[in-house]
Parts: structure tokens; sequence; C-alpha cells
């Protein structure tokens, strides 16, 4: 959302909730079109997506590439973890574990197999008895989201479900946006207070889950999750009696359903892209052949390692090594090599040689073959205009 969203006009702000609504019904109706290897991809980065974001939520650092690398064992997430911020491998084993209960079958689905390639390294919290309490609380955040969005009243508007959660959720004491709280601290004789950061507002809960929400209301058809729909800035403004801090959070909810809404679209075009070029020029044409099933996992979640795509797949290594081959001759297959273990990616700006030799054909075509077939019609037609001069003098001369 702009800086001049937060100050719209009553027409300026009925316009941006109508381009909201308008993208969630595109959303919601574009679902309901494409095929399911369309469906696939889109789950697949969406999964993708809602763990990133979850992560970077709790205060963790990285890149994309760097989780990638995190998710397969074969990097820590971050150099410098936050202080506060709950730790990353426990924090994705509760969001696919919940997302394995999801009412659509695509992402619970993906939920309960990625569960298992999850091969992230340990996270470093002390003791076995402090993972353990870094679990439970994890999972306590779960519960604590799906008894705050239990309590909402029933609305089948968006807009004020939107504005009922995050009026809840600023006064909850979990979800609430954190403040810094005083700590004494004692190094000998010397006593002093320092200011800590209390650990980040889970929101990414409640977006893991407020597509159930939506679907139970009639909503939305599929209980997408909604990552980054709860906006602190609207958590913060929901509890203030002030009425223009009222008018900014309605401003800044309709924005960020609009944002979140488009980005889930064009997440959902990219699929359908992703779809055809598999269709195109997909390798293992075979209905047997795996290969498009690795092209799918590649394209739509990212970087993988071998041991992730065997279990994924169901192959053995040798099984796998065969279907890596026959997605290498598409030229679109890239291999990062970090700490000795390949990880695979799918490049589709890379050029492939089959692209190379239809576009040669296409070349071909409009230029030598066009003249080629220019001459052969001039030819005919001068055949033609021979033919109908011999027949008239043959008519001159009386003959049959």
């Amino acid at each position: 959302m702009t800086s001049s969203e937060c100050f719209l006009s009553d027409a300026a702000h009925r316009d941006l909730e109508a381009e909201a609504l308008l993208a969630l019904g595109r959303l919601d109706g574009s679902l309901a079109m494409v095929g399911p290897t369309t469906l696939r991809l889109f789950a697949l980065r969406l999964l993708r997506d809602l763990l990133i974001a979850a992560l970077r939520q709790e205060g963790h650092m990285f890149t994309d590439q760097r989780f990638h690398a995190w998710f397969a064992g074969v990097a820590t997430l971050s150099d410098q973890p936050p202080r506060s911020g709950r730790p990353p491998r426990v924090l994705c084993e509760a969001i696919l574990t919940e997302l394995s209960h999801n009412s659509w079958a695509p992402l619970a689905e993906l939920a309960i197999r990625f569960r298992v390639v999850l091969l992230a390294p340990g996270d470093h919290t002390g003791s076995d008895l402090a993972a353990e309490t870094a679990h439970q609380d994890a999972l306590a955040v779960l519960a604590a989201a799906r008894a705050l969005l239990a309590a909402l009243p029933p609305s089948p508007d968006p807009r004020m479900a939107l504005a009922h959660l995050h009026r809840a959720a600023g006064k909850h004491v979990l979800f609430a946006p954190p403040e810094r709280t005083p700590e004494p601290i004692t190094m000998g004789s010397i006593r002093l207070t320092v200011e800590r950061t209390a650990a980040p507002s889970p929101r990414w809960a409640l977006e893991l889950l407020w597509g159930e929400y939506w679907r139970a209301a009639g909503v939305v058809t599929h209980a997408l999750p909604f990552a980054g729909l709860v906006r602190l800035e609207a958590l913060r403004a929901g509890t203030s009696a002030a009425p223009e801090e009222a008018d900014d959070t309605q401003t800044i909810l309709a924005s960020a359903l609009r944002d979140v809404a488009r980005g889930l679209c064009g997440n959902l075009h990219e699929a359908e892209k992703l779809s055809r070029h598999l269709d195109h020029y997909g390798p293992g044409k075979r209905r047997s052949s795996r290969a498009p099933a690795l092209f799918e996992l590649l394209a739509g979640f990212g970087a993988l390692r071998s041991a992730q795509l065997e279990t994924l797949l169901g192959v053995s290594r040798m099984g796998l090594r065969a279907i890596i081959g026959t997605l290498d001759k598409t030229g679109r297959l890239e291999r990062t090599t970090l700490a000795g273990v390949h990880l695979y990616t799918i490049n589709l700006e890379a050029r492939a040689a089959g692209d190379a030799l239809e576009s040669d054909a296409n070349a071909s075509f409009s230029s030598a073959a066009l003249a080629e077939f220019d001459a052969a019609m001039a030819d005919i037609d001068a055949l033609l205009a021979r033919s109908s001069i011999n027949s008239a003098e043959a008519g001159q001369d009386g003959s049959p």
C-alpha cells in the first residue's frame, strides 16, 4: 500500500474495495477453470511462499536460494538467527502438519509429502527440553489462531470479516503487535534495565487458517492460505478509538486484500503458463514417464536435492538418474553444488536445442520456402499463359 492510499476520498475508497473484491472473485473463479497440472503447480508455489513468508515474519533474514539450501539440509537458514524468532525447522514442521489437514486436497497432499522431505538441520535450542518447548509453542500458536477464528462472528462480506479479524487479533495477547519490555540485568554490583523486543506477532498462523474461515462463510471455494493479508499497522489501528485511524484501517485492509488476491492471481497465471510450456516442450511423452512430474516439482517449488526427489517421486537412485537424464535433454535443467550436494532447478529462460531447431525451421519457411513457393507460382502463371496462347492459335488455324 502506498502512502497516498492512507488518505483516500470516499469514492476512491469504494473503488479500492471494488478492486479488492474483484481480484478475490477472479481468483476463486479462475481456480475452477484451470486444469489439474496448473493446480498442482499453483499449490507448490503456494506452499513454498507460505513457508518463506512465515519464516520472514518471525524475523529470519535469508534469500530464496538460501531457503532452498536450508530446506535441503545443506546450509543454515541464516548466518545470524534472530533472538526472538521461533526456530525455523520447528515452525515449518508445524505449518506442514497443519496444512496436511487442509480441506483443499492438492495442498493437503503436498504438505504431507513435503513434511517427509524437510531435511533442514535441527534447531539449536540448547537442549531436548527447549526443543520440545519450541514445538509445543508452535502448536499453541496454531491452537490460539483456531480459537480466535472460531470466536469471530460469521460474515459473508470479506471486508467486514477482515475488520473483525484485525480487531480481535489486535487485542489478543499473542497476536497483538509486540512492544519493547523492560528487563533488569544484574552484573555483580551493577544493575541495569534494558529493553527487549518480544517475539514477533505470529500472524502467519491466522493467514494459514484464514482460507478455511472464508470457505466456511461461502466467500471462497478453496481454503487457500493468504500470506500477507494480516497487517501489523491495521492491528495497531484496530484497537484505537480515533475515527481517523479507523478510516485508515479500512483502507489498509482493502489494499491488503487487493494486493494479496492479485498476487495469487499472478501465481495462478504463471502456473498456467508453466502447464502450457510442459505440454508443448515437456519431456517424457510416454504415459509411464515421470519426467513431467519432476518438471512440476522443480518449476513449482524450486530447487531440490536428489534425496528429496527420490522420495517425492517414489523412485530409486538409479530411477531418478534416468528421469533427470530425460529432463536434461530439454536443456533447461540446472545444477548447483553446495557442500558436495547437487540442487536441481528448472531454468525456463535457457534456450533448448529443440527450440533452436524449431526457430531455424521457421526462419527457413519464412524466407527460402516462401521464395521457392512464389517462383513456382510464377512458373504456373507463365505455363497457363502459354497454354492460352497456343489454344487461341490452334482455333485460328481451324484445328480441333
